[in-house]
């Protein structure tokens, strides 16, 4: 969806754009409601001997569940909810967002089963196929089929296109999956799901915390300011996406590892240099993101009336930063099963979230949404940090990670703000941090290649 970015904004305007990031904020609290934390919990309970296939049976057939219940009450409830969201004259986007939901939910165990059995190839070749697809598919809508012939198709507005080619490669994902989703079995362990789901629901709250976070604002901004507002703030958001993918690479690959090292003598320490080194790299993104924004805008938002909310992505790069190391210090509450702390520490998170957008983003416009979502990461990493230390001491390199993320963010800022981004000494500048880091860290370089 990040690489349609600049096709969609070229065919769309800021108004319609508005209703695409509203959208997609919606169906991420949807994802995550429906599969209530079971893909955590299928990782920690997965690896209990003789429980493999029951807890993949079980979590499967919940997220059917859950996932048939969403989509009843859809129907049901379908024109009082487009009255009250604003899409009464579009409520097919409600339904097929909903069908969006459905199929994602149903790969998400299929999807976590690659992962626990470390084949990142296939795993990446269908997530690969499924965005390929809906690449060329879209922009061969938008660019090649003509206006009059989808019209009478039933699809009015550009801004449907990607959406309906989503919903295609949601079920084509199901599809591709089918290898997997065959060995399932039609059983439910339900002694088993009780103790899934006393694990997994703690998580689900802690995920809905992150959502708000990450998308209340694109979901509340539509109807608290100006569309055309809130449409450059989703597209100019998406700029800061090119951080989210690399975090959200990472969590997909660490966190089946983090419960496999668990019991190891030295999980600790790997804990702490995994962090330590997470954070250098995170780091070095926001650096070499914000040192080539002239062009990387150009390409991702082609239409320059977007721009005008391009100064909310130095905010939300850090926040991201911070929403990185908070993912890693919250290991401490998964691995030693006290998963309700990480609900505690989201809803702080959530709560501060919608209390100050619904209060300063009125006054204040799309800017404060930005500066609310650094504030609630970084006060979910400084509380993880201390609880977790309390709890289940990690010998983490504060200090380092303290003093090399002070420094790039004061070099990532004087060049955005100060030197208004230039893409000479902003280059110069990544090169001179990369060195730093680099004699800095030597020995442990040296280690390393050992």
């Amino acid at each position: 969806m990040f690489a349609l970015n600049p096709f969609i904004i070229d065919k769309t305007s800021n108004t319609d754009f508005s209703i695409f990031g509203q959208l997609y904020a919606a169906v991420s609290f949807l994802n995550v409601i429906l599969t209530f934390g079971f893909e955590t919990a299928f990782f920690r309970y997965a690896t209990e001997e003789g429980l493999y296939q029951k807890v993949l049976n079980t979590s499967f057939w919940f997220m059917v569940i859950t996932s048939s219940t969403m989509m009843v009450l859809l129907y049901l409830f379908l024109e009082p909810l487009a009255e009250y969201a604003n899409y009464k004259d579009n409520p097919e986007y409600l339904l097929w967002f909903g069908w969006i939901a459905f199929f994602d939910a149903l790969c998400v165990i299929p999807f976590a089963v690659l992962r626990f059995k470390g084949r990142p190839i296939l795993y990446a070749g269908i997530k690969v196929f499924q965005n390929v697809f809906q690449a060329i598919f879209t922009i061969v809508l938008l660019y090649y089929v003509s206006k009059e012939f989808m019209v009478n198709l039933g699809f009015n507005n550009t801004i449907s296109y990607p959406f309906i080619t989503n919903l295609i490669a949601s079920i084509l994902g199901i599809i591709l999956l089918i290898g997997v989703i065959r060995h399932i079995q039609f059983k439910f362990d339900k002694p088993l799901f009780k103790t899934m789901f006393m694990y997994g629901y703690p998580i689900m709250i802690a995920g809905l915390g992150y959502i708000l976070n990450e998308n209340f604002d694109k979901l509340v901004q539509r109807n608290l300011i100006d569309e055309a507002s809130a449409g450059s703030y989703a597209a100019c958001y998406k700029i800061a996406t090119l951080m989210t993918l690399f975090v959200t690479a990472y969590r997909m690959g660490i966190e089946p590892f983090f419960f496999k090292v668990a019991k190891k003598g030295d999980a600790k320490q790997t804990y702490a240099n995994i962090l330590f080194f997470f954070s250098i790299i995170c780091n070095i993104v926001i650096l070499g993101i914000l040192a080539n924004i002239h062009w990387i805008k150009k390409i991702f938002i082609p239409d320059s009336s977007f721009w005008s909310a391009l100064d909310i992505v130095p905010i939300i790069l850090i926040a991201n930063l911070f929403f990185g190391i908070y993912y890693n210090l919250s290991t401490w509450y998964k691995v030693t099963d006290k998963t309700n702390i990480g609900t505690v520490i989201s809803l702080i998170g959530g709560a501060l979230t919608v209390i100050l957008n619904l209060v300063l983003l009125p006054i204040y416009g799309f800017i404060a949404s930005a500066w609310i979502t650094l504030i609630a990461y970084g006060i979910m990493m400084v509380i993880s940090y201390i609880w977790g230390q309390k709890v289940y001491p990690i010998p983490y390199k504060v200090n380092k990670i303290v003093l090399y993320m002070g420094v790039a963010i004061a070099l990532a800022w004087t060049n955005y703000f100060i030197l208004n981004s230039n893409l000479i000494i902003g280059n110069l500048i990544l090169i001179a941090y990369i060195a730093f880091i680099a004699f800095a860290e030597r020995n442990t370089l040296k280690k390393l290649r050992k």
